[in-house]
């Protein structure tokens, strides 16, 4: 090969490689403003704004107003720049609302879901029991009828919810339920039905004396109109009963042992 040949080789090369850069920077250039040109487009409202606010729930203890109005604030932006963490922090702190679902549907709607926290249960210092034993507290609580109490230390709560449910299961057979259940600091358990019976178990095998309870309701209740006042089951071969004779006269105390 003569040296003239391979200097046009080389300046081939050299213009092959400028032309190539060239196409590079182009197409990062392009790239570039393509990116922007999304990203403008993604944060401006008017070109991707939020049109539709869905919001789903029981509604029993919240309004699907009362969460419109938590979260009407937080849809002023575009659909990508909507935060469902700051929605959820907003509603999920109200009263009665156990957990907050929030989903973007493509490519205008905010779709929310509101869980609420159903109670089965009051329980000390103003707290409420669900069905899966946990406790929380809402505003005037002491004041919903309708639910049983139970008291117990804070340590046993598992513990007088698992009680208060095998009593309830077992004094249905007489169809009788739970209205107040204690557990004293000393271990000592008592309860006062639903037709007014205070029930004294005691510490030791408080269901073989709640079985015995039951077992004998039938025969107990022949002849009478009314329920025992009081069942004191804490004894080895019986229990004692105390009928009413002037309902009012007499004080009852739950909870306590005689």
């Amino acid at each position: 090969m003569s040296k003239s040949t391979g200097n046009q080789a080389m300046k081939h090369r050299a213009r092959g490689f400028s032309a190539g850069v060239v196409v590079i920077v182009l197409m990062f250039l392009l790239a570039a403003a393509g990116v922007a040109w999304v990203y403008t487009g993604m944060i401006a409202q008017e070109r991707w704004p939020i049109r539709w606010l869905e919001i789903d729930g029981p509604f029993e203890r919240v309004s699907a107003e009362q969460v419109r109005a938590r979260l009407t604030p937080f849809v002023k932006g575009s659909f990508f720049t909507v935060n469902p963490a700051h929605m959820r922090e907003a509603t999920g702190n109200m009263p009665w609302v156990s957990g907050v679902t929030v989903q973007k549907r493509w490519p205008d709607t905010i779709q929310v879901t509101i869980h609420e926290y159903t109670p089965v249960a009051h329980w000390v210092d103003g707290y409420l029991i669900t069905g899966d034993g946990k406790q929380f507290r809402v505003p005037a609580a002491d004041d919903i009828q309708g639910l049983p109490w139970l008291e117990s230390p804070q340590s046993q709560l598992e513990l007088v919810f698992q009680n208060w449910q095998k009593f309830d299961d077992a004094l249905n057979r007489i169809g009788q339920h739970v209205d107040v259940l204690v557990l004293n600091p000393r271990g000592s358990w008592s309860a006062v039905l639903s037709g007014g019976t205070e029930v004294k178990f005691g510490k030791g095998d408080i269901f073989k004396n709640l079985e015995m309870l039951v077992s004998t309701w039938s025969d107990l209740m022949q002849g009478q109109d009314l329920p025992p006042v009081s069942i004191d089951l804490r004894y080895t071969n019986g229990f004692a009963v105390l009928w009413p004779r002037n309902v009012d006269a007499i004080a009852r105390t739950y909870g306590e042992e005689s």
